[in-house]
């Protein structure tokens, strides 16, 4: 749309569709607001049947062709796509709440101890985290319960300019910074080199990132590194971090054991490492995870396997 006009009509439409569309998500309670998003995500697995297929060619990936028959898979789908949706309706949540009213979402946490214990030490942490329950609420429980001076996450641009400023100001209104994946910024650098910054990484997609063929849910897949190669530069503590939904719907919180990679430490192993922590929760909690994304394009049938 080349004409200002059109564009400034078009701009203050979706000025007032996202105001309505926040006034509503105020006033609905998060109990039942977790159901519409549940009813969303089905709808989303009857009429995007191209995502569907997806998450049944990467079952068929993992778990071997035939190993799982298609009424399995249907209801593996949909309990996928509903976590979707229960997912975006929170994330839009969000948008009305406090970060400490976010943050009691969590309910268990293990592992705090290691966050305070590198807040102590001066030491920036490197949190990495897989697409799995509501990811969303990981740096956000790290700014406001753990402690953390300054919280950071990278995360890739949005298709839609518009759409990414609104993410993107949730996300900052929570505490929390946002540092483009393919531009490492000097800001980012200075937070780690501070000893004051949590900075959460997902490394669980093929993206177009420096990257390493590693086994992921026992398949070969492209794997960024960014993570092992900044904990081993500047001396940073790095660990996995996951976030999974209980029965009730609230959610808890796992730090794994942080250590600092050392000189017998390689980019490899520290990556392999953190996929094969990332590949055990999954498998613990399959439907959670993310599985929409092509995880393996780069590998299954492009490299002989």
């Amino acid at each position: 749309m080349k004409n200002p006009f059109f564009k400034k009509v078009r701009n203050f439409f979706l000025y007032v569709f996202i105001l309505m569309l926040k006034c509503f998500i105020f006033f609905v309670p998060w109990g039942f607001g977790r159901f519409i998003g549940g009813f969303i995500g089905f709808v989303f697995y009857v009429f995007a049947p191209k995502e569907r297929n997806k998450i049944f060619k990467n079952l068929d990936i993992v778990y071997g062709m035939g190993a799982i028959d298609d009424k399995a898979k249907a209801l593996f789908a949909r309990k996928v796509c509903r976590n979707l949706g229960i997912g975006v309706f929170e994330f839009a949540k969000f948008s009305t709440w406090t970060p400490e009213r976010i943050s009691s979402l969590v309910k268990e946490a293990e592992g705090v101890e290691y966050c305070e214990k590198a807040i102590k030490e001066g030491r920036s942490l490197i949190s990495i985290t897989p697409h799995l329950a509501n990811w969303e609420l990981v740096p956000v429980y790290a700014k406001c319960v753990m402690g953390w001076p300054r919280v950071g996450a990278i995360g890739k641009k949005i298709f839609d300019r518009n759409l990414e400023k609104i993410v993107n100001s949730t996300r900052v209104n929570s505490g929390y910074e946002i540092f483009d994946k393919d531009n490492i910024s000097r800001e980012m650098i200075r937070g780690l080199k501070s000893g004051q910054m949590a900075l959460g990484v997902l490394v669980d997609q093929d993206t177009s990132v420096e990257s390493m063929i590693i086994p992921f849910l026992g398949i070969p897949a492209k794997t960024p590194v960014a993570p092992a190669i900044l904990a081993k530069k500047y001396g940073a503590y790095i660990a996995t971090v996951f976030i999974t939904r209980r029965e009730d719907g609230y959610y808890k919180i796992t730090v794994n054991k942080p250590y600092i990679p050392d000189e017998k430490d390689t980019v490899e192993s520290i990556a392999l490492r953190y996929n094969d922590e990332i590949s055990a929760v999954i498998r613990q909690y399959p439907e959670q995870w993310v599985w929409i994304h092509e995880r393996w394009k780069s590998t299954v049938g492009k490299t002989g396997i």
